[in-house]
């Protein structure tokens, strides 16, 4: 990152323990100038760690997985609920969840793409159907855009969305849910190197282009 000059990035420290964590913030505080405007927040993260990436790295988005999914994201910070945005896994978000259910409500939707083009490729109605109607009651704040990789099973669940591209049609998918990005935050879910994610975002930014 220091060599090609990134001073923009999307992080997703979800594999790392809080430990793994804090040692990963130290190395970034040593890139000059760098921003993270969007995390995604991993279920043990609290309050003060919120705080400090907002502080440190002028983050404005964050997203949890649904209270439904395998690992839940406990309540949420009133202070930051508004920046705080439910993503769709294995299950969508439910409607009472994004209303704020009794508590603070979360400022809408993080889409995973891959996710929802995975269900509709499986033939999964409902789930397509929940997140039709989601994205027309709450707003969508962030995303992110991984791959599809039709007939080459993840290592998760066996299915055709992928945390890595092996080419970069891999993301033509994306172009059918250009009417569905955010106005700001869309951030790439890849394990890809640096340089790859590099030549990804050129290849999106043609591809997701305003038409």
């Amino acid at each position: 990152m220091r060599r090609r000059g990134v001073k923009s990035i999307a992080l997703f420290p979800t594999c790392l323990t809080r430990s793994e964590r804090q040692a990963l913030y130290a190395e970034l505080e040593d890139v000059p100038g760098l921003g993270i405007p969007h995390v995604h927040l991993r279920s043990d993260c609290g309050a003060e760690e919120i705080e400090y990436l907002a502080g440190r790295f002028g983050t404005e988005a964050f997203n949890i997985h649904p209270r439904s999914s395998t690992h839940p994201f406990g309540p949420l910070p009133p202070e930051r609920a508004s920046s705080i945005y439910v993503e769709n896994v294995d299950v969508p978000p439910e409607e009472a969840e994004l209303e704020g259910d009794g508590g603070p409500a979360p400022g809408g939707l993080c889409p995973d793409f891959s996710h929802l083009e995975n269900a509709r490729l499986m033939g999964m109605g409902e789930y397509v159907s929940t997140m039709d109607r989601l994205f027309g009651r709450f707003p969508v704040g962030c995303c992110h855009l991984s791959a599809v990789r039709v007939g080459v099973p993840n290592q998760w669940s066996g299915q055709w969305d992928h945390h890595e591209y092996a080419r970069l049609s891999d993301l033509d998918y994306l172009a059918g849910y250009r009417d569905r990005l955010p106005a700001r935050w869309a951030s790439l879910e890849l394990e890809n190197g640096l340089e790859e994610q590099l030549e990804a975002v050129d290849y999106l930014g043609g591809l997701l282009a305003p038409r």
